[in-house]
């Protein structure tokens, strides 16, 4: 299904086949539904495959630094959200890190009571702001200089779905997935037309 067979579906049942009312808002709707979908809990990873962005691909060059136990990574713009944080297979040869993820209280709390700082091989990380923070243990006597795998929910581009074919076998999108963007765009429109 094609991003314009998207608009059609959505409104043809807002009864606009002509797309001369709702084409503009049944496209802004649907890639409203793609962003707030994406990053539903009911939303499995394989389903958005074109917007899971593979760490590789914005790894820090080089790794993360260390200065003092602590460094950060800044999450390039258009993150919708962070997946996960980990140390590729083939980096675990080199290194016996262990990470661990962390809420922002957790570290607030290692502030307070030294025990709840890592330990050992432990390296705590967390997300505050557009930064994931690395919190690394007083133990640690390997490299201070660490390659990290940031996978995230990257924002959906419109262009790229008006040039580039059909959704579900080239971008990657399940059927389920875009139906379901399709239901809450036409929930928008319908909402809108019954408040004018």
């Amino acid at each position: 299904m094609t991003f314009e067979e998207v608009t059609t579906e959505i409104c043809s049942r807002v009864n606009d086949p002509l797309q001369d009312t709702y084409g503009d808002r049944a496209k802004q709707y649907f890639e409203q539904a793609v962003c707030e979908l994406a990053v539903s809990e009911d939303t499995q990873i394989e389903e958005i495959q074109e917007l899971v962005i593979d760490a590789e691909a914005i790894t820090a060059d080089g790794g993360v630094s260390f200065a003092g136990g602590e460094a950060s990574y800044d999450l390039p713009f258009g993150t919708l959200k962070v997946l996960d944080v980990y140390i590729d297979p083939g980096d675990l040869v080199q290194t016996e890190l262990t990470l661990k993820e962390v809420t922002h209280d957790e570290i607030k709390r290692t502030k307070l009571e030294p025990a709840f700082l890592p330990v050992g091989n432990e390296c705590f990380w967390y997300r505050a702001g557009n930064q994931i923070r690395f919190l690394l243990s007083n133990d640690w006597t390997g490299e201070d200089q660490i390659n990290f795998t940031v996978q995230v929910i990257f924002n959906p581009d419109q262009g790229s779905w008006l040039s580039g074919g059909d959704l579900t076998t080239v971008k990657g999108y399940s059927r389920r997935f875009v139906f379901r963007c399709i239901d809450v765009a036409v929930a928008k429109i319908t909402l809108e037309i019954a408040g004018q």
